[in-house]
C-alpha cells in the first residue's frame, strides 16, 4: 500500500507535437473565430493566374495579409484590380498546413474610400467603350413617328407623367406601353433589365428608359453594366431620359438617343402633330402647283409643235410629187432595157421569118428566156429597196388607181406593152393589146380615126345619134 503522505518528484514533461498537429490545432482554433472578417489595405503582389485564381497581398504600414480571390468570384468583379488601389475585402481566414501559412480566402472585394464609386464607374466605362458600345456608328436612328412606344420606368414616379403630357400634347393618341420597374436601390437595375426585355417582346418601336432627377446614389442603377449591355442588344432603338441634363449615366452613353429629361424624351420621339399636318398641306400645294405647271407646260409644247407641224395636206402634196418623181425614174430606168430587149427581139423574129430555122429558132428562144431571167435579176435588185417605199406611197394614191378607173369601165390600149394615147401612133394590121376591169384581149388595128370623138361611128358626141 503506497504512502499518501510520502513526498513526490517533479511532474514529467508532455510529450512534443508534432507540426501538423500543432498546424492543425491553430488552424482549429483560428478558422471558426475567424470565419468572417472584413480588412481593409492597400493591394499589393498581384498575380492572376491561368486557371482565373487572383493572389495578391494587403498591407498597411505596420503588416501584410496574403490573400486569395477564387476564379468564380473574381468573375464577378465590377472593377478591374490594381496595384496600390485601396481595397476592403470581406473572406475568411485560412490556415494552408503544407506551408504553415495563413491567408485570407477573399468571398468580396470593394474598392475603399471616396473614390470607390468613382473608380468602378470609370473602370465600367472604359471597358464598353473598348468594345464599342459608345460608338456612334453603333446607334441606331430613331423612328420618324413610331406606331407604339415602350416606356420602362416606375409608375409612381413624376417621370412618367411628364412624359406622357408632352407626349399627347404633340401627337394625342399615341400609343404608350408602360413597363413598370423599379429605378432607385438595390436590385433597381436587374427590373429595369426585365422591363427593357418585356418591352423588346413587343410591337413598340422605340423605348424610352426614364426616371426623375436625384442624387449620385439614387441614379446609380443606371450605372450597370447588365443594363448597360441589355440596352445595347435591344432589337429596337433605346432612348436613355435619365436624371437631369447634368446627370450622364451609362445607360445614357450606350443608349441610342440621350434626353436631358424626361420631357425632353417625349420631343425626341414623337412630333408635333399640327406641324406634320401643316407641313403635308404645304406639300400638297406645292404638288398642285407643281403638276399644273407641268401640265401646262406640255400644252405649250404641243402647241408650239402643231404650229411647226403646219398643214397636213401640204406634207401630202409633197410626197405625192415625191413619188411621181420615183415613178418616172422608175419608168424611164426600167422600161429602157426592156424596150431595148424587145427590139432586140423584133429584129431576130425578122431575121427568123426570113429564114426560118427551127433549131436556131430553139436556141434563140433559150436566149432569149435567159434574157428575160437575166432582166427580171436586175428589175428585182433594182426595185427592192424601193418595193415597201412604193407600197406605202402606193396607198396614198389610192384614188387615182388605174384599176378602179378601169373597173368603171374604161380601157387602156397597149402597143408592144407601151399606152396608146393617139390613134396616129397606130398603124393597120398592127397587134393591140386592149386591159380591161377585168382580163384583157388581143385585138388588130382595122382602122384610124384621128378625129375629136374617141368613139368610131359616133358623131357630135352622142352614141348613135346625128352630129349636133
Amino acid at each position: 500500500m503506497d504512502d499518501l503522505f510520502a513526498p513526490r518528484g517533479p511532474p514529467a514533461p508532455p510529450a512534443p507535437l508534432t507540426v501538423l498537429q500543432l498546424t492543425t490545432s491553430l488552424k482549429a482554433a483560428l478558422e471558426p473565430r475567424f470565419g468572417d472578417v472584413h480588412v481593409r489595405g492597400e493591394l499589393a503582389n498581384l498575380r492572376v493566374q491561368s486557371s482565373g485564381h487572383v493572389y495578391f497581398t494587403l498591407k498597411d504600414e505596420g503588416a501584410t495579409l496574403p490573400c486569395v480571390l477564387w476564379a468564380a468570384q473574381a468573375r464577378r468583379l465590377r472593377f478591374t484590380l490594381e496595384e496600390g488601389q485601396e481595397l476592403a475585402v470581406r473572406g475568411r481566414i485560412e490556415i494552408y498546413p503544407p506551408h504553415g501559412k495563413y491567408q485570407l480566402v477573399a468571398s468580396e472585394v470593394e474598392p475603399h474610400g471616396a473614390g470607390a464609386l468613382a473608380l468602378q464607374l470609370e473602370q465600367l466605362k472604359a471597358r464598353l467603350a473598348a468594345e464599342g458600345l459608345f460608338a456612334e456608328g453603333r446607334k441606331r436612328p430613331l423612328p420618324f413617328l413610331p406606331r407604339r412606344i415602350g416606356v420602362a420606368t416606375s409608375t409612381t414616379t413624376a417621370a412618367l407623367g411628364d412624359f406622357l403630357r408632352v407626349l399627347h400634347t404633340r401627337f394625342p393618341g399615341l400609343p404608350v406601353l408602360v413597363a413598370p420597374c423599379r429605378v432607385q436601390g438595390e436590385g433597381a437595375a436587374a427590373t429595369v433589365v426585365a422591363a427593357l426585355r418585356a418591352l423588346a417582346r413587343t410591337d413598340v418601336e422605340v423605348i424610352v428608359v426614364t426616371r426623375g432627377g436625384g442624387s449620385r446614389e439614387d441614379l446609380w442603377a443606371f450605372n450597370d453594366e447588365a443594363l448597360a449591355r441589355a440596352i445595347a442588344a435591344s432589337p429596337v432603338p433605346v432612348v436613355s431620359a435619365v436624371g437631369h441634363e447634368m446627370d450622364v449615366t451609362v445607360a445614357d452613353l450606350v443608349a441610342d438617343a440621350r434626353a436631358a429629361t424626361p420631357t425632353h424624351a417625349a420631343q425626341l420621339v414623337a412630333p408635333v402633330r399640327d406641324d406634320l399636318l401643316a407641313e403635308l398641306a404645304g406639300l400638297r400645294g406645292r404638288l398642285h402647283r407643281a403638276t399644273t405647271g407641268a401640265v401646262d407646260a406640255r400644252r405649250r409644247d404641243l402647241r408650239a409643235l402643231l404650229a411647226e407641224l403646219g398643214d397636213p395636206g401640204h406634207l401630202l402634196s409633197a410626197q405625192r410629187h415625191r413619188v411621181e418623181d420615183l415613178r418616172r425614174r422608175a419608168e424611164g430606168g426600167a422600161l429602157r432595157p426592156v424596150e431595148a430587149g424587145r427590139d432586140r427581139l423584133d429584129l431576130l423574129r425578122g431575121r427568123l421569118a426570113r429564114t426560118e430555122p427551127r433549131a436556131r429558132l430553139r436556141a434563140l428562144g433559150g436566149r432569149i428566156e435567159a434574157a428575160r431571167r437575166r432582166l427580171d435579176g436586175w428589175q428585182a435588185a433594182t426595185f427592192r429597196r424601193e418595193a415597201l417605199r412604193l407600197a406605202a406611197l402606193s396607198s396614198r394614191l389610192e384614188p387615182a388607181n388605174v384599176a378602179r378607173l378601169l373597173k368603171r369601165g374604161f380601157a387602156l390600149a397597149l402597143q408592144e406593152g407601151r399606152l396608146v394615147t393617139r390613134s396616129a401612133a397606130l398603124a393597120p394590121g398592127q397587134p393591140l393589146r386592149v386591159a380591161l376591169g377585168e382580163g384583157w384581149v388581143d385585138a388588130e388595128v382595122r382602122a384610124l380615126d384621128a378625129g375629136d370623138d374617141p368613139v368610131p361611128g359616133r358623131r357630135g358626141g352622142v352614141p348613135g345619134g346625128s352630129p349636133g
